[in-house]
């Protein structure tokens, strides 16, 4: 066995120049162990070197092989090889970038990264066992290829008698604005008609299918605080009142169609399924004119291309998919008279009773069934009122702060009975916190009954600058890094994505238990604060915040929780999870 490779898993960084841990614990030695079910990915790291100046780095997967012939080939692994960043002196694995693309760690590669006195080349291997899989002990080796020099690594993987769905329990909406992709590419950026070429629908897709294939969407909102809809992300228009219309579906459906088919997500491991959430373009300016705010044919002319759109989104059969329409315009960018979203006075509020006769008999639910359309609000400050005055009555998605549903625990069960939506906009932990800051928000959010989450208000945070070697709140805002920087139109992700994704599907098996075991999700949480060690409201902040303590109220105070575990419990939930999911005792 070569002592030139050491692994870890998912919780585990290892620096380049002294390859020590940088988030508690220790790197070891081969074999590699895994446990997973079936459907679902488990991922490992190898640190290998220390490796010579001029010598290239390659991971080759190997076939693991089982009882009765049963095998895991090949192709059902995806080696990465991890790009380092530097934040406050340190250097940390954090971008993913396919082995397919560089040829390994290559002296290219090192030098454009740039770190100081690199000795060890760093890789992430996702091994996706697939729903097929025969369950049992599988073993193999992977070889690795340093110089010309190879030696195996030894691989055992246990496949437990369960099998992950393809859809999450939670929704993980990646939020975005658009255009950001297109910052990412200076010569698309520079293009005043780049929304309509082939190489920004290419790019486009691809970030579309990385938030896929991490078990979120790319929730990308399709207008700016201005109201100005950005050009082919809505229909054209034409009339005016009653008969204002869309005049062609064509380039739209085009544009958005294999989205909401799923057809745009072929070939992904987690298959062709549509996508669980799609921002609208409806907006204050958008499908009438501000100018005619309060007339009657602003009113004429939202319930007109209304019909026209349920009726379009019926006829296509997109069903699958909740069409959102969210009002994100803000006074404190002097667009508007109000703040529509995050509003800081009750009196702002009276927008949203006026949307609701726009919205009522045209997009709410009962009038587009079976298609399904869902108005939210971004809401910090006015959080506790708002999902307990009537505004529960129209609004399906209440999008609080880091810790605003727990802070209204008492409602949550009301709220769920209705069908509402609560979602915290949370601080997934930046590039210096440890991994245990990605893995804790799916996890917490479960635990405290909330339906879903935004990692961060965007996850694309630094395309418009050089994001791969610096970023806004030292990579607070990079969930997703373009490929531009090496000639690529790939999308890739990062560590503390694949991380967070990993125990998204932990916190899947737990819903999958607590649907089928008796007890619920009583049972199941119990079960985890047992082994936790922690009592039923440890999830739950400490104390509740002064009126003017502004933590509270913003999207994206210090994640709150995350510190209380130690690597190994989070590996040992993870682990449990498993076990609850494939019937084992609670």
């Amino acid at each position: 066995m070569s002592r030139k490779a050491v692994w870890g898993d998912d919780f585990t960084r290892l620096d380049p120049v002294r390859r020590r841990a940088l988030d508690g614990g220790k790197a070891e030695k081969p074999p590699i162990r895994l446990r997973a079910g079936r459907n679902m990915h488990v991922s490992f790291q190898l640190s290998v070197g220390p490796v010579g100046k001029d010598q290239a780095v390659r991971v080759v997967p190997g076939t693991l092989t089982g009882e009765k012939k049963a095998a895991l080939a090949v192709g059902q692994s995806d080696v990465y090889v991890e790009w380092y960043r530097e934040v406050e002196g340190a250097w940390y694995p954090e971008i993913c970038v396919p082995q397919a693309l560089t040829g390994g760690s290559t002296p290219a590669f090192r030098k454009l990264n740039g770190v100081p006195g690199a000795q060890y080349a760093g890789f992430w291997v996702d091994l996706f066992v697939p729903a097929s899989a025969r369950p049992g002990a599988y073993a193999g080796d992977f070889t690795v290829q340093l110089g010309k020099e190879s030696f195996s690594v030894p691989v055992t993987l246990d496949v437990a008698a369960v099998t992950l769905g393809h859809e999450s329990c939670l929704d993980f909406s990646m939020n975005n604005y658009a255009d950001g992709i297109s910052k990412g590419w200076p010569d698309l950026w520079n293009d005043p008609n780049h929304l309509n070429t082939a190489k920004y629908r290419r790019i486009e897709k691809g970030v579309f299918r990385t938030a896929h294939e991490h078990r979120g969407f790319l929730h990308y909102l399709p207008y700016g605080h201005s109201g100005d809809v950005r050009k082919t992300f809505a229909p054209p228009l034409a009339g005016e009142g009653h008969r204002r219309h869309v005049t062609s579906w064509t380039d739209w459906d085009r544009h958005f169609g294999g989205y909401l088919d799923g057809s745009a997500f072929k070939g992904t491991r987690r298959g062709p399924h549509p996508v669980k959430r799609f921002w609208l373009p409806l907006n204050l300016c958008w499908p009438s004119d501000f100018l005619k705010f309060g007339q009657p044919g602003y009113k004429a002319e939202w319930h007109a291309v209304g019909k026209h759109m349920v009726d379009h989104v019926k006829e296509k059969g997109w069903t699958k998919t909740s069409f959102d329409m969210f009002p994100n315009h803000k006074q404190r960018f002097m667009f508007f008279p109000w703040d529509a979203e995050e509003a800081r006075f009750v009196e702002d509020n009276e927008l949203q009773y006026y949307l609701r006769t726009l919205w009522e008999g045209t997009f709410d639910r009962k009038s587009t069934a079976p298609a399904r359309f869902d108005y939210t609000l971004g809401t910090t400050w006015l959080f506790d009122q708002d999902v307990r005055s009537d505004l529960t009555e129209f609004i399906d998605v209440f999008i609080g702060g880091s810790m605003d549903v727990a802070y209204a625990r008492s409602e949550v069960p009301r709220l769920l009975k209705k069908k509402r939506q609560l979602w915290p906009c949370l601080n997934s932990g930046n590039i210096v916190q440890s991994a245990r800051a990605a893995a804790f928000p799916p996890l917490m959010v479960w635990m405290q009954d909330a339906t879903g989450y935004m990692p961060y208000w965007s996850t694309m945070g630094g395309w418009g600058n050089s994001g791969w070697r610096d970023g806004t709140d030292k990579g607070s805002l990079a969930f997703l890094y373009c490929g531009a920087i090496l000639g690529s139109e790939e999308t890739f992700a990062s560590v503390r994505l694949k991380t967070q994704r990993n125990m998204l599907q932990a916190v899947d098996m737990f819903q999958m238990a607590a649907d089928k075991g008796k007890g619920g999700k009583s049972a199941v949480k119990r079960t985890i604060n047992r082994t936790l060690g922690i009592p039923a409201d440890g999830w739950d902040p400490s104390r509740k915040p002064a009126d003017d303590d502004t933590d509270r109220f913003t999207e994206e105070p210090p994640l709150a929780g995350w510190q209380q575990f130690e690597v190994e419990q989070y590996r040992t939930v993870k682990n449990l999870a498993i076990t609850l999911a494939s019937g084992g005792k609670q």
